[in-house]
C-alpha cells in the first residue's frame, strides 16, 4: 500500500513540476495578473501543486508574541528527545516567572504545529512546553513499537523534567491519557503531578454522544482495521520495515467526513485567486498547508487507540492498565479538571469530554469547572478567532486560580 501509494505521487512529478512552472510564469508576469482568467490560471496552479506536494512536517514559526502591546522575541528550544517525540520549549526573551503549560499534541494524523496557534495564544502569559510527535516512519525499527504504555511514560518522564506545578492541556484525543497521567501520578503521590489538567475536545467517554469516528471503529472488528490500514514503511524512509497507519489514509478519512466543506473552501480559493482576495488566499493556504502535512502512527499504538478508546472504551469503564496497574479516575483528588468542548465538534461530540467530571468521583467540586464553546466545530477549540477572544481566556484563568506560585506568595 505505501509503495503504491509512493509510485504514485513519483507519477503526479511531471505534472506537478508543470503546474509549477506555470505559477512561476504567471507571477513573473504582473500585468497578465490584472485580469481574473489570468489569476484563475494561477490559482489552479497553485492549487494543484499544494495539493500534490511531498509531505515534510511544518514549522512552528513562532518568532515573537505581543505582550502588553509589545513585540516579544520567542525561543524555541528542544529540552527533551525520546524515539518518537521530543519535548519542546518555548520561552519569551527575558522570560519570567510565569505559569508552566504542556500542551499534549494529539498522534491522531497531524503534527504538532496544527496546534501553532493554540501555543502562540498560550505564550504570553505562560512558559510553554509541548509534545512534538514523529511521523513513525522516520523512528528506526530498532527503536521498537509505541503503544498507549509507552506514551503515558512519556508524558510521566516530560512532567517529571518541567518540574512541580505544572498545567496540562490535552488536545483531542490525548484527553485520554491526562485523564490517566493524572490518576497515575496522584494515586503515587508523585510531586510533579499536574496541577490541573485541562482535557479539549476528547473522547474521554464516547458513549455519551457518538460522532461517525466512534461509529466506524465500532462497525467492524478489530482485525478489519489491521488488515486495511496497516501497512509497512517502504525503502527511502529511516523507519523502513515499521508497520504504520499512514497518514495519507487518516488524511482521506478526515477529507471524507466532510468533502463538501473542502471542496467549496476550494471553489472559495479560487474564487479569491480571480478576485485577488489575499486575505483570503492567505487563509485558505496556511490552513491546508498545515492540513495536508500527516505523520504515520506505529501499528501499536494505532490499534490499542481504536480497540480501548473507541471499541471497548476502558477508561470509562475503570478497566484501563498501566504496565499491568489499573487505572482508577477515582484516584484523582488534588488536580484541578478544567474541560473545554465545541458546540459543533462533530469529531469529540459535546459530552464525551465534560464526562470526565463524572468519572472523578473524589475529586473537591471546587476544582471542577467546563467550558462548552459555541458556535465552533472541533478546530475552534484550539484555534482561530473565538479559542483566541473566548476560549484561552477561560483556561488563563483556571490556571490562574490553582497555580501554586500565583496562589501564594514568591520564594524568589
Amino acid at each position: 500500500m505505501y509503495s503504491f501509494y509512493e509510485s504514485a505521487s513519483y507519477l503526479m512529478v511531471p505534472a506537478r513540476k508543470f503546474m509549477q512552472s506555470m505559477r512561476t510564469a504567471l507571477r513573473s508576469n504582473p500585468e497578465a495578473l490584472e485580469f481574473g482568467a489570468p489569476r484563475l490560471l494561477e490559482g489552479l496552479a497553485d492549487m494543484y501543486e499544494r495539493s500534490t506536494r511531498a509531505i515534510t512536517k511544518p514549522e512552528f514559526n513562532i518568532d515573537s508574541v505581543l505582550v502588553n502591546g509589545e513585540d516579544v522575541a520567542v525561543y524555541q528550544t528542544t529540552v527533551m528527545k525520546r524515539p518518537f517525540c521530543n519535548l519542546v520549549r518555548f520561552t519569551k526573551e527575558n522570560q519570567k516567572k510565569e505559569p508552566k503549560v504542556l500542551i499534549i499534541a494529539p498522534v491522531s494524523g497531524h503534527f504538532a504545529t496544527l496546534l501553532r496557534d493554540t501555543v502562540k495564544r498560550m505564550v504570553p502569559g505562560h512558559e510553554v512546553y509541548i509534545t512534538d510527535w514523529k511521523s513513525a516512519r522516520d523512528v528506526p525499527a530498532a527503536a521498537g513499537n509505541f503503544g498507549l504504555d509507552e506514551y503515558l511514560t512519556y508524558l510521566i518522564d516530560f512532567m517529571r523534567h518541567i518540574g512541580p506545578n505544572t498545567h496540562v492541556m490535552a488536545v483531542c484525543q490525548p484527553a485520554v491519557q491526562v485523564m490517566a497521567l493524572a490518576a497515575i501520578m496522584d494515586e503515587g503521590d508523585d510531586p510533579c503531578m499536574p496541577t490541573s489538567i485541562i482535557p479539549m475536545g476528547g473522547p474521554i467517554d464516547p458513549r455519551v454522544k457518538k460522532t461517525q469516528v466512534n461509529e466506524l471503529a465500532e462497525s467492524y472488528p478489530l482485525k478489519w482495521f489491521e488488515n486495511n490500514f496497516l501497512t509497512f514503511v517502504p525503502e527511502g524512509y529511516i523507519g523502513v520495515g515499521r508497520r504504520v497507519y499512514p497518514g495519507f489514509i487518516q488524511l482521506t478519512a478526515f477529507i471524507n467526513m466532510n468533502p463538501d466543506a473542502h471542496y467549496k473552501a476550494h471553489i472559495q480559493f479560487l474564487e479569491d485567486k480571480i478576485l485577488n482576495n489575499k486575505a483570503g488566499i492567505e487563509k485558505h493556504t496556511t490552513f491546508y498547508d498545515e492540513y495536508l502535512s500527516v505523520l504515520d502512527m506505529d501499528d501499536v499504538y494505532y490499534l490499542e487507540t481504536v480497540e480501548k478508546i473507541f471499541q471497548t472504551y476502558e477508561l470509562p469503564r475503570g478497566v484501563m492498565k498501566y504496565k499491568g496497574h489499573t487505572i482508577d479516575l477515582k484516584a484523582v483528588r488534588r488536580c484541578a479538571l478544567l474541560t473545554i468542548e465545541g458546540e459543533k465538534d462533530d469529531i469529540s461530540a459535546p459530552g464525551q469530554s465534560f464526562a470526565a467530571h463524572a468519572l472523578c468521583k473524589n475529586l473537591p467540586e471546587k476544582m471542577h469547572g467546563h467550558h462548552l464553546q459555541p458556535g465552533v466545530g472541533h478546530y475552534g477549540v484550539f484555534s482561530g478567532s473565538k479559542w483566541r477572544s473566548q476560549v484561552a481566556p477561560k483556561i488563563e484563568e483556571f490556571i490562574k486560580k490553582f497555580d501554586k506560585e500565583t496562589c501564594s506568595p514568591r520564594k524568589d
